[in-house]
C-alpha cells in the first residue's frame, strides 16, 4: 500500500445529499492529520501542547464529484472580509487557507483549490509552477465554510467536479475503484513572522514551497 495515501470512499447517493456533513457516508471516511510544517518538521511536538493548528481532513467521493472536508482549529483568524466569495480570488494565499493540490491519474498537470474561513475560494489549472498557470480555469467548485468561534474551529466542505479536471486527459469523466490519484493537502494559518506553512506531505524545501509534486501522497479511491 503506497506511504502517504487518503482512502476516499464512494457514495451512490445524490450529490446535494453529500454535500453536507451529516451525511452517513462521512462517518465512514478515511481521515488524515496535517501536523507537520513545510520542511517536514512535528508542529505539535516543536509547539507543544499550546499548538492551536491542527487540520483534520478527510474524502468521500461520487460518480461526478471528489469531496474533501477540513476541520481546522484556531486561536485567531487571518482573513480579509473584503474578498468576495462568488469568483475565484488570486492571492487567496495570503490570509488563513487550506488547499488541495490534485494530480489525476496519467495527467501531467495539476490542479489547485483554496478556501478561506469565510468561504473564499481560488481555482487553478496549473501545467508548470509559476510558469504556466491558468487562473481563468472554471472548475465549478462548492465550498461551504464556516466558523464555530466558541470551539475555536472552522470548517470547509469541497466540492470539485470531475468532469473539468479530466477534460483533455482521455474519454473518462471519473475514476474507478482502485484508481490511485496524486494529492497533497496544506493549511496556512497565521501572521508573519509566526505564519505557519503546514502541508499533510512535507514538501522538505529551503523556504516555504507547496509546488513540489513530487513530494505529493496519494488518494485512493474505494468502494462504498
Amino acid at each position: 500500500m503506497p506511504i502517504n495515501t487518503l482512502f476516499s470512499c464512494f457514495s451512490s447517493s445524490a450529490d446535494e445529499e453529500v454535500f453536507d456533513r451529516n451525511h452517513p457516508a462521512w462517518k465512514k471516511a478515511d481521515k488524515v492529520v496535517i501536523s507537520r510544517l513545510w520542511n517536514g518538521r512535528a508542529a505539535l511536538k516543536e509547539k507543544g501542547s499550546e499548538w492551536r493548528n491542527m487540520t483534520e481532513v478527510t474524502s468521500v467521493w461520487t460518480r461526478d464529484h471528489l469531496y474533501f472536508y477540513f476541520c481546522c482549529w484556531f486561536d485567531e483568524l487571518n482573513v480579509n472580509p473584503v474578498w468576495q466569495t462568488t469568483e475565484s480570488v488570486p492571492g487567496l494565499w495570503e490570509k488563513d487557507v487550506v488547499e488541495v493540490f490534485l494530480r489525476p491519474e496519467s495527467c501531467d498537470d495539476y490542479f489547485e483549490f483554496e478556501v478561506s474561513p469565510l468561504g473564499q475560494w481560488l481555482d487553478v489549472h496549473i501545467r508548470k509552477p509559476r510558469v504556466d498557470v491558468d487562473y481563468r480555469w472554471d472548475s465549478g467548485l462548492r465550498v461551504n465554510a464556516r466558523i464555530d468561534e466558541p470551539a475555536g474551529v472552522w470548517t470547509a466542505l469541497l466540492a470539485i467536479p470531475f468532469a473539468p479536471l479530466m477534460d483533455g486527459f482521455g474519454e473518462r469523466k471519473h475514476p474507478n475503484i482502485g484508481d490511485a490519484w496524486r494529492l497533497n493537502l496544506y493549511r496556512m494559518a497565521g501572521e508573519e513572522p509566526d505564519r505557519e506553512y503546514l502541508a499533510w506531505c512535507p514538501t522538505f524545501t529551503a523556504v516555504p514551497d507547496f509546488h513540489v509534486p513530487s513530494a505529493f501522497g496519494n488518494i485512493m479511491f474505494i468502494g462504498e
